[in-house]
């Protein structure tokens, strides 16, 4: 049984087997929108990895501990480092290594690893705190090492807490992990297909920073702003900051910090026209997937780039 799978083959069928990220991807991909191609490991890759632990963690996990708000603390902290220190069984990072090398020359220089959790794990089993992304990743062994981190992170105290509260297995919580490309982005960001303040459904607000878009969905940067009417198909209103420094993808595949150009430190991070095309493409995206979507992309070379698409509200899917 294959533990990975490429990202052409996630879908909605597959759900709780590639999480809610990896198959509204998958499933953008193949009706043709512009979706960097990556690869799945699976929630069935995570039983042979944390296997070698298990026995340990039972005897570390016992009801005192878990009932004692000090204990439990020292106890996630301990099994988060038994996990990011945990090699990959020898068959999953022979499969990883092969999925890796399955993307093309360029797209191996630098990419990204996301958890995928299943909607409906969102309230349940992971709580909060579950999701990570790791970006820059050069090489399988950044990327076994990114993937170990994210699944330590099921391994919070809340998250430890619910399980034995509903006689949940320790060890049985599982959820994917996501690898792409990185965009080499010139900008990027977040797009709302309504108004994500007052639910207008004609209203579309895209936010964008130069360079890669983590700041805007950490909330590290202020973000230029554009409001989009459906009716007019125009930009009705927008907010330009000033933007100094930028996140990109440096020459060794890792991520840096640079200056803006003085040039565009007060201009928008996008023309006009990329913003009424972004616009446009998030009405394919909610016309697609039938309900209001929020949308991360990414600009690089004039190309558009969907890199993540949910249902409005599911932002930590």
């Amino acid at each position: 049984m294959s533990l990975i799978l490429s990202l052409q083959q996630a879908n909605q069928q597959c759900l709780t087997t590639v999480g809610a990220k990896a198959a509204a991807l998958g499933e953008l991909q193949r009706a043709g929108f512009n979706v960097p191609d990556g690869f799945v490991l699976t929630t069935d890759a995570y039983p042979p990895f944390i296997a070698p632990l298990r026995e340990k963690i039972r005897a570390r996990l016992t009801d005192d501990v878990i009932m004692d708000p000090a204990e439990i603390e020292s106890a996630a902290t301990e099994i988060r480092e038994w996990i990011q220190a945990q090699p990959f069984p020898a068959a999953l990072r022979a499969e990883l290594e092969s999925a890796l090398y399955a993307l093309d020359d360029a797209a191996r220089t630098s990419l990204i690893a996301r958890s995928s959790t299943a909607s409906d794990d969102l309230a349940t089993s992971f709580g909060s705190g579950v999701a990570r992304a790791y970006l820059g990743l050069v090489g399988v062994d950044e990327i076994e090492r990114a993937i170990a981190r994210s699944w330590a992170a099921l391994w919070n105290s809340r998250a430890m807490y619910y399980r034995f509260r509903k006689k949940i297995a320790q060890t049985d919580a599982a959820f994917a992990v996501l690898v792409q490309p990185m965009i080499r982005a010139d900008s990027a960001g977040v797009m709302f297909t309504q108004n994500p303040m007052s639910g207008a459904s004609d209203e579309i607000q895209i936010k964008s920073v130069f360079g890669l878009g983590v700041p805007v969905t950490s909330a590290r940067f202020r973000p230029d702003e554009f409001w989009f009417s459906k009716t007019t198909r125009e930009i009705v209103d927008r907010a330009i900051e000033e933007q100094v420094v930028k996140l990109v993808v440096g020459a060794d595949g890792h991520i840096e910090e640079r200056a803006v150009p003085e040039a565009q430190i007060n201009a928008p991070s996008l023309t006009d026209a990329q913003a009424q095309e972004l616009a446009a493409l998030g009405q394919r995206v909610q016309d697609f997937f039938g309900a209001p979507q929020d949308i991360e992309w990414a600009i690089a070379d004039r190309k558009i780039f969907i890199v993540q698409a949910r249902a409005m509200g599911m932002r930590n899917s």
